[in-house]
């Protein structure tokens, strides 16, 4: 069970980024939705993560899906590599706004660089305590809020914000479900469905009382004389994902490399250009893009799947003719 939470807790920290924990990118999908939106949005995510651990565990790797797997992790290490400068820009300039104080998110990229390249035990680890801090900050937040807003349903919406999210998530905890057996990987989808339905509700119900604002949630906090627990809530956010992306990229790279030295410098040059970058026009140009192919990942790894479940069904008997003497 203690395996199954920290995968959870893994792919959970690495969803939550920036644009998660601002408020900003929950009112971007689900500004004219009511709390059942994030919610359904929440669930899919988590069902969506077993497909990814199914795939990891039981997929074909050879012929077709060789090819196919190839080209995806290549593309999958592109949109890590987008998420990890996207968090460094959030981090600068968030902590820029809030305190003044510079350079805070080269810290934070530089820092998850090295951390990044540590073994997978160490993450996960990092990865729980990060995610137990980020929910205590959002339902603090939350028992502040004084109305439940309760508009229709948008499906379309909460499929779109699970296809962005699978692919810095999914692709991430793919690879542990090699070590994982059946019920460890339910367990992981049922903790990891429940985490993500009950964050993303309660902060977009906090979100929606400032929904005009940049920073909706940290507004809120800071309007109700808790500006440290929304700058802890945006840190913990951005540092798991920087992590889980980092951590991703470094899996990638470390094919091609034997050492991981040369892993942590193109994580370093990547945090020296990231945290330069605009964060709201990072957000608006790659997010949309990286949701659409985040479904195509889901698509293709659902054929994966679907193609090694066919090669394990039982093959119907076929009677032989008869001979006749």
């Amino acid at each position: 069970m203690l395996n199954a939470l920290k995968v959870s807790c893994l792919f959970v920290g690495a969803v939550v980024g920036a644009g998660f924990a601002t408020g900003r990118e929950v009112m971007l999908y689900f500004a004219g939705a009511g709390w059942a939106s994030p919610f359904v949005a929440g669930l899919l995510m988590g069902c969506v993560s077993g497909l990814f651990l199914a795939v990891g565990k039981f997929a074909p790797e050879k012929g077709v899906w060789r090819v196919l797997n190839k080209a995806t992790d290549f593309a999958v290490f592109c949109a890590m590599v987008i998420t990890f400068a996207v968090m460094c820009s959030a981090a600068e300039q968030l902590f820029c706004q809030i305190s003044g104080v510079q350079l805070i998110g080269l810290a934070c990229g530089l820092i998850c660089a090295v951390l990044a390249c540590f073994e997978m035990k160490f993450i996960k680890n990092l990865s729980l305590v990060l995610v137990v801090l980020l929910i205590a900050c959002i339902a603090i937040l939350y028992s502040l809020c004084t109305e439940v807003h309760t508009q229709d349903i948008d499906l379309r919406s909460a499929v779109k914000y699970c296809g962005m999210n699978m692919l810095t998530g999914g692709c991430l905890i793919k690879d542990e479900g090699k070590g994982m057996t059946v019920k460890q990987i339910f367990l992981s989808v049922a903790i990891s469905a429940l985490v993500c339905a009950g964050s993303l509700t309660l902060v977009h119900e906090v979100a929606l009382s400032n929904a005009a604002a940049d920073m909706p949630v940290y507004d809120f906090a800071a309007q109700n004389g808790m500006s440290v627990l929304g700058a802890a809530l945006i840190l913990a956010a951005v540092l798991s994902t920087l992590l889980g992306a980092g951590r991703a990229a470094c899996s990638y790279l470390e094919e091609f490399f034997e050492s991981s030295f040369m892993p942590v410098l193109f994580l370093c040059c990547i945090a020296v250009i990231g945290y330069s970058m605009d964060f709201s026009a990072a957000v608006d140009t790659f997010y949309p893009v990286m949701g659409v192919f985040g479904t195509g990942v889901c698509v293709i790894y659902a054929l994966s799947f679907a193609a090694a479940c066919r090669r394990k069904l039982p093959r119907p008997l076929i009677p032989r003719p008869l001979i006749r003497s």
